[in-house]
């Protein structure tokens, strides 16, 4: 299968037929002077557009992880929080590790197969980590996209670039996937700017 590149409001279907269940979503970006550091988030939200649970909001910060806090172990909670990556109450969603050292890229897993019932949205987002501090918009994020990938063999299945001309934005809500007719997911492009950083996001989809 070939990669498919879409534009802002485009879908891409993920059939259940095709055995696809375990993907990844992966953000890239060009770092320049300006632009060192992209944080990517998840909004796993029912039918009225809102978080289940907290844990349903899956971001660097998240006290939900992976793999719960040991002191003998991780020794401080900061260390566990740098170590080990947020997850969704369910289970379904892996965010990202949080790379401050300025890396251009990052990495949510998905195993569809486990998203509770109840959601029939996931949004993943990006801001701009300090954006609204530094004075930097999306308007400086260079060469950035979203990408499906298949986890099982690595393959790209589907691309949408941030083409946008964002100006004045600090936040993007990048793209979704949602739960269609026939019950299978599909990814839609949405690439909707907005002011106020990561707040403005919570406000929207964690309200």
């Amino acid at each position: 299968m070939g990669r498919f590149n879409i534009s802002k409001g485009d879908r891409f279907k993920i059939a259940k037929s095709e055995g696809l269940s375990k993907i990844k979503v992966i953000l890239k970006w060009a770092k320049t002077d300006k632009v060192d550091d992209l944080d990517a988030s998840t909004f796993l939200c029912g039918d009225d557009g809102v978080i289940l649970d907290d844990a349903g909001f899956v971001f660097y910060n998240s006290e939900n992880r992976e793999k719960p806090f040991d002191r003998a172990i991780y020794g401080n909670k900061r260390r566990w929080m740098a170590e080990t990556r947020p997850m969704s109450s369910d289970g379904a969603v892996l965010g990202s590790l949080d790379d401050r050292d300025g890396g251009s890229g990052e990495v949510i897993d998905v195993n569809l197969d486990n998203v509770d019932p109840k959601v029939s949205e996931i949004v993943f987002v990006a801001t701009l980590h300090d954006g609204d501090k530094d004075g930097v918009t999306f308007g400086e994020v260079k060469d950035a996209y979203i990408a499906i990938i298949n986890a099982e063999n690595d393959e790209e299945l589907c691309r949408y670039e941030l083409n946008e001309a964002f100006t004045s934005e600090t936040a993007v809500s990048v793209a979704k996937l949602i739960i269609n007719e026939d019950g299978d997911w599909e990814f839609e492009a949405i690439g909707m700017g907005h002011t106020g950083g990561l707040e403005t996001l919570i406000d929207i989809y964690a309200s």
